[in-house]
């Protein structure tokens, strides 16, 4: 009574596909919507490490939708925390409860977002069909970066996330993006498996710079925006204090320069992070590792590139406007890295047009 017909396993089949496919195509969907920049890089990659990493990526920006959705109840959200991480580390688990209180909770949440928080049935779905060598990876990092993500939302409870220190923000950036630098890294080496340690070893000394420079250049391109929806001020207390303002100060037409020294002191760590984020692209080797090289290529470009206007100040701490690289200037950037990819001296030589010439990269 409990055995198919050769025709029903044919239909059972058929029907397992089907998901299995419409699965794959709305993460392909959803990604462009979440990160354009990472959506690029991602298409570039080999395909089995596009899958991984494409899912990789959508599992990290679902949990950061939890841990950025303000508008959000803060019991629900830590009741959000709690199925993701349930999923995460259970295959039987059915994503349908998670799926429903997004539904219901996450009515002002930008909509894309929402849509993949709603239907992230998909990505769990996608993540357990990855080889148990790539879960081993991708698990432990986006569970470490669920566990940061609730402690830095039950600290700042039902008010505004306050950081109190350059080492604050930096443990702060380290969960929400440094524990993707040593995601990444991990599939990396499995896919560039010909490395010889010692380069292995220097790789990974890095993978958390990689990261945490660019969600740095993320903080301070967006301060405007984050005071505007919210409470939420990254910029460390200590410097806005030692500066003389109030959070409220930093947006204060007549504070500018002061405001603006503060911003560029966590702009000077995000320098230094990036230089190491260089090195880290450098060192996979070629041929090998050339759309690993590519893919960190892109968006490093264009940091540097968005790190310099927010240090130009023209569009910092302003009301409604926020410091960005061109459409123009986008393109030209990224067809700029995919051409200088295979040489150190290329690379150099781009990321050198947007960098400070007392800031230049070191070995370690």
């Amino acid at each position: 009574m409990g055995f198919k017909t050769p025709a029903g396993q044919a239909v059972a089949n058929h029907a397992t596909q089907d998901r299995e496919a419409q699965d794959r195509e709305l993460c392909k969907r959803w990604l462009p919507g979440v990160s354009r920049t990472f959506a690029l890089s991602i298409e570039g990659l080999p395909a089995t490490l596009r899958r991984a990493v494409r899912v990789s990526y959508l599992l990290c920006r679902v949990v950061d939708t939890v841990e950025d959705g303000e508008q959000v109840d803060l019991r629900c959200r830590l009741a959000l925390f709690e199925l993701f991480d349930d999923l995460l580390q259970h295959d039987d688990r059915d994503p349908d409860p998670f799926e429903l209180l997004c539904r219901d909770a996450m009515e002002q949440v930008v909509p894309a977002e929402r849509e993949l928080c709603v239907g992230a049935g998909a990505v769990f779905r996608e993540f357990r069909r990855l080889p148990p060598k790539q879960r081993t990876v991708i698990c432990p990092s986006v569970q470490e970066m669920s566990s940061g993500m609730r402690e830095y939302v039950e600290r700042a409870g039902d008010g505004g996330l306050q950081l109190s220190s350059m080492e604050d923000l930096e443990r702060y950036c380290y969960f929400v993006a440094g524990t993707v630098g040593n995601l990444l890294t991990g599939l990396f080496l499995q896919q560039v498996d010909r490395c010889a340690e010692e380069t292995r070893a220097a790789i990974a000394e890095r993978a958390i710079s990689f990261g945490l420079g660019l969600q740095m250049v993320n903080i301070v391109k967006d301060v405007a925006a984050d005071m505007a929806r919210g409470n939420h001020c990254f910029l460390p207390r200590q410097l806005v204090q030692r500066s003389g303002l109030g959070p409220k100060g930093l947006l204060d037409p007549t504070q500018r320069e002061p405001a603006l020294q503060v911003i560029r002191q966590v702009c000077v760590r995000a320098r230094e992070h990036l230089v190491r984020a260089q090195e880290y692209t450098e060192l996979w080797p070629v041929p090998d590792g050339l759309a690993v090289r590519e893919f960190c290529a892109v968006p490093l470009a264009l940091a540097l590139a968005t790190l310099q206007q927010v240090e130009r100040g023209n569009d910092t701490l302003v009301q409604g406007r926020t410091p960005k690289v061109s459409r123009e200037q986008v393109a030209e950037l990224v067809a700029d890295a995919r051409q200088a990819v295979a040489s150190n001296d290329a690379l150099t030589r781009l990321f050198d047009r947007h960098r400070p010439a007392q800031v230049a990269p070191h070995s370690s």
